[in-house]
């Protein structure tokens, strides 16, 4: 046995799995992270393979959920919008 014991952030990829949970576990992968993300450290975080990420990436940055910084990744535009309206909508109801 290897020494090391560190387990995946998600489980394997299974066939189950849909697109859109698949997305999801990427922004999920990225979202909480202080500065861009490489695609190989999103991978990791997601347990997602490395080709599985690159593809969604592109599909997310060109939809706007994601934005490209050099050869890393963070949130982008359009999720900080949608987030700041839902966020926004919360503190409207609780007064």
């Amino acid at each position: 046995m290897t020494g090391d014991k560190r387990a995946p952030a998600r489980p394997v990829v299974s066939d189950h799995d849909s697109y859109l949970e698949r997305c999801l576990r990427v922004l999920e992968a990225v979202a909480p992270q202080p500065a861009p993300s490489t695609l190989a450290r999103i991978s990791e975080l997601s347990g997602l393979p490395l080709s599985t990420v690159h593809r969604l990436v592109r599909v997310l940055e060109d939809s706007g959920a994601v934005q490209r910084v050099g050869r890393r990744y963070r949130i982008g535009g359009r999720l900080v919008a949608i987030t700041a309206h839902s966020t926004l909508e919360r503190c409207d109801q609780t007064r």
